[in-house]
């Protein structure tokens, strides 16, 4: 449905956007709106949570791992899903069958990880490739122009941060006048947390869709092959709009991305424009069917 996927994207950019700034940018009346959003909240089918930056979650390390299988992916999948540390699962068509984004605490945790993925019954093959720096995320603050979150720089949350960020993992959308009554300040100092730890990265609230098969927008999953030494590639990358995720890595593939666009045509011309940089030896790409989980939590 192209209301409930205008909807969701929107979510996705801010989940705490008011109903009347929704109404706007989607220019529908806001019953309408309203009504919708609670019925799919409602329904289960999605939910507004805050995604904490990996850095205060303990996560040192991504991988992103291209999957084989014998026979239904179905089996895959539920074995991948009982392991805490997959933030991104997808069935995909393409190059392979399944993609997995996974985290882990350090080198020795990603190699045990990788080998009980490789010990699920239905697993053939693997392909992976370990996230250097991330240099475009769901976590950018400064438009998307490449610039990293630097965890280092963040300040310890104190208590009431910590409280904060608990409530709004379970509820994204919770009332400010809710926040302040169970973390004890003002609304307005409720406001300004709010603020500071969605502006500095730490924080973001979006949207998650609980049931597979809803599918709001195209995506494309994205890994490059370099034939040269790569200088301003990634900035050129990042200035794409239509690119969502851009990594280096070191392994199978040299740099990792994701890319999304309303139709098959405009995914088509993305890909071409980025054969054509400079230093892009190959590009190997899947499209993603149905995505199983895209969550820190």
């Amino acid at each position: 449905m192209e209301f409930d996927g205008a909807l969701i994207n929107a979510l996705r950019d801010n989940g705490r956007l008011s109903v009347s700034e929704l109404a706007r940018r989607l220019q529908l009346p806001r019953r309408r709106v309203q009504e919708r959003m609670h019925a799919l909240l409602d329904s289960g089918e999605m939910r507004i949570i805050a995604n904490v930056h990996p850095a205060l979650l303990g996560i040192r390390t991504f991988c992103d791992v291209l999957i084989w299988v014998d026979g239904s992916v179905a089996p895959v999948i539920e074995g991948l899903r009982a392991f805490r540390e997959t933030t991104f699962i997808t069935s995909v068509a393409g190059n392979c069958d399944v993609v997995v984004e996974v985290s882990a605490e350090d080198d020795d945790h990603l190699s045990d990880l990788l080998m009980r993925i490789r010990a699920l019954p239905g697993v053939r093959e693997t392909v992976n490739s370990q996230l250097l720096q991330i240099h475009k995320s769901r976590f950018d603050t400064g438009g998307g122009t490449g610039g990293d979150t630097d965890a280092s720089a963040f300040h310890t949350p104190d208590d009431h941060d910590t409280r904060i960020i608990s409530l709004l993992r379970t509820d994204g959308r919770m009332p400010y006048r809710e926040l302040s009554r169970e973390v004890g300040l003002s609304i307005g100092a409720i406001r300004a947390r709010v603020k500071r730890l969605t502006d500095s990265g730490r924080l973001r609230i979006t949207c998650e869709l609980q049931e597979p098969g809803v599918t709001p927008r195209m995506q494309l999953g994205a890994s490059l092959r370099l034939c040269g030494e790569g200088h301003g590639l990634v900035e050129a990358l990042c200035a794409i709009p239509a690119v969502e995720f851009v990594a280096r890595s070191v392994g199978h593939f040299d740099i990792v991305m994701t890319l999304s666009g309303a139709t098959p045509h405009a995914l088509h011309t993305v890909l071409d424009e980025i054969r054509m940089l400079d230093d892009v030896g190959s590009v190997t790409s899947w499209m993603h069917l149905e995505v199983f989980r895209e969550s820190y939590e």
